[in-house]
């Protein structure tokens, strides 16, 4: 998600869910899609190499940040907050409701890790298709389930 804060004009990407899991997790691709949403947002939002662009510290935008870098654009690493966290936090909650996991208001409720783990593990074989299986982590919380 970009958001020009001058003009509140904004690009909205998902990384697919598919990309957080099996091979696609370990070879690490959700990276290089993060990367594809920045750059057609910088296209989008027409931004210009001369410009500041404030960027997530966040793992998941490591390659934009230094492809951006890479490609003499003005980069800083800061915690994004405000209107542009808040649109961030409604496009996340948009794609859960897209994908089916409930709606606006139920995916707000259980938003955070522990809610969203409880709520997949009572009713794993169904809804461990929304969960980042590719975590190293994954196995034992699965076999953990609900008794955490």
């Amino acid at each position: 998600m970009m958001r020009r804060v001058e003009t509140g004009d904004s690009h909205v990407g998902e990384v697919p869910l598919e990309l957080f899991q099996g091979e696609a997790f370990k070879e690490k691709r959700y990276l290089d899609r993060a990367a594809e949403i920045v750059f057609q947002g910088v296209d989008t939002l027409s931004v210009l190499k001369d410009e500041p662009i404030h960027i997530c510290p966040g793992y998941i935008l490591s390659t934009a940040r230094d492809s951006l870098k890479d490609n003499g654009f003005k980069t800083t690493q800061k915690k994004i907050k405000g209107a542009t966290q808040e649109l961030a936090e409604r496009a996340f909650i948009s794609s859960l409701v897209r994908l089916g996991v409930g709606d606006e208001e139920w995916v707000a409720e259980i938003r955070s890790f522990d809610s969203f783990l409880d709520w997949v593990h009572t009713d794993l074989q169904s809804r461990e298709r929304f969960v980042k299986t590719g975590w190293s982590s994954w196995p034992r919380l699965r076999r953990e389930g609900r008794q955490r």
